[in-house]
């Protein structure tokens, strides 16, 4: 690594594994170990990509965030570093698996020529966001459709928004909900996250199945207890 970028900052704005678990049941509600369990592995990930970049590295989980709303308590983040004399700052989140470490290193390189850096996520939204503190609105950040599918699009065409010289990566997949969970195991090639899943993937399906065959046999041992003798047929 060159020397660190003293006025770029990463963000990294999210929950901790605890809540992100009580959110979103990726293995169940029954079995949100198992989530935590995950989004350790994700928390830990992103930690050390952005940790290994030439920027100073800011954690931002729901014991600092300030705010009522999503996008408030994004905004006062963003406010708060610029505050702090950073006059770049790159944002990401723990629930994008195939943020590496080039594409990020690629993001600080171009904050430093444009306003806005962006990385759209499949569902919408984005997975990373990096702003110079010269084009930042606190009032126009908080306005943005945050947690919509139309977010990326209000970024790229928005009235404000259009204004900015800006530069897209391509897009990734975050994993929050059992379907993104899904989805993330039949196109992935890391071995750690698709062994995780496919492990605790099998525990679920196995006390469900269980559960099924136990309730399909109380019921029918309940049942055959009020059946009558069987028929006999008599003779004329």
């Amino acid at each position: 690594m060159g020397q660190t970028s003293k006025d770029t900052a990463i963000l990294i704005f999210s929950l901790s594994a605890q809540l992100e678990a009580e959110r979103k049941s990726l293995f169940g509600k029954r079995n949100k170990k198992a989530s935590r369990g995950f989004f350790d592995i994700l928390i830990n990930r992103t930690h050390q990509i952005a940790s290994n970049q030439n920027a100073d590295v800011f954690i931002i989980d729901e014991s600092l965030q300030k705010g009522t709303s999503f996008g408030e308590r994004y905004a006062n983040a963003f406010q708060e570093l610029f505050d702090l004399g950073y006059t770049k700052v790159l944002s990401i989140g723990n629930d994008t698996p195939d943020l590496t470490a080039k594409v990020l290193e690629q993001a600080i390189d171009r904050i430093q020529h444009n306003d806005l850096v962006i990385g759209p996520s499949t569902d919408g939204g984005v997975y990373l966001l990096g702003m110079r503190r010269e084009f930042f609105n606190l009032k126009e950040f908080k306005a943005l459709p945050w947690l919509q599918s139309s977010l990326f699009n209000t970024l790229v065409k928005g009235d404000f928004w259009i204004k900015a010289k800006a530069h897209y990566f391509g897009k990734l997949s975050d994993i929050d909900s059992a379907h993104s969970l899904h989805q993330f195991l039949y196109s992935s090639d890391d071995v750690t996250l698709v062994d995780f899943i496919l492990n605790h993937l099998t525990v679920f399906t196995n006390r469900a199945f269980h559960s099924k065959i136990f309730f399909f046999s109380d019921n029918y041992s309940s049942s055959s207890q009020l059946r009558g003798p069987p028929a006999v047929l008599l003779a004329a």
